[in-house]
């Protein structure tokens, strides 16, 4: 407690800073230097429409995609549950929370 008023000054500096850098300062090219050739920049992606998002197409392919990882969820716990039957694993195994799906 003796020194708290220097932790709190610290404390209180270092809050006060700001979050952010400061910008780097630019330097400007010489006359004489000739410019950098232009380089060839990607092409900008499409945008896609809000309404895209939406879309029929695009929720069936959620809907597809999930309904996949469910089953592949279901089949990595009936496995867990037959390897415990078969006394492979422990209760404790099918009492756990479920592993990840393997990855290929």
């Amino acid at each position: 407690m003796k020194y708290a008023i220097f932790h709190g000054a610290l404390l209180v500096l270092f809050c006060s800073s700001p979050a952010t850098p400061a910008a780097p300062p630019t330097v400007p090219l010489r006359p004489n230097h000739p410019s950098p050739a232009p380089t060839a920049t990607p092409a900008p992606r499409p945008r896609l429409a809000a309404s895209s998002l939406y879309s029929r197409r695009s929720r069936r392919l959620v809907q597809s995609y999930l309904r996949l990882k469910l089953l592949e969820a279901r089949e990595a716990d009936l496995d867990r549950a037959r390897l415990v039957i078969e006394r492979k694993l422990g209760i404790g195994a099918l009492l756990g929370p479920s592993p990840p799906p393997p990855r290929p």
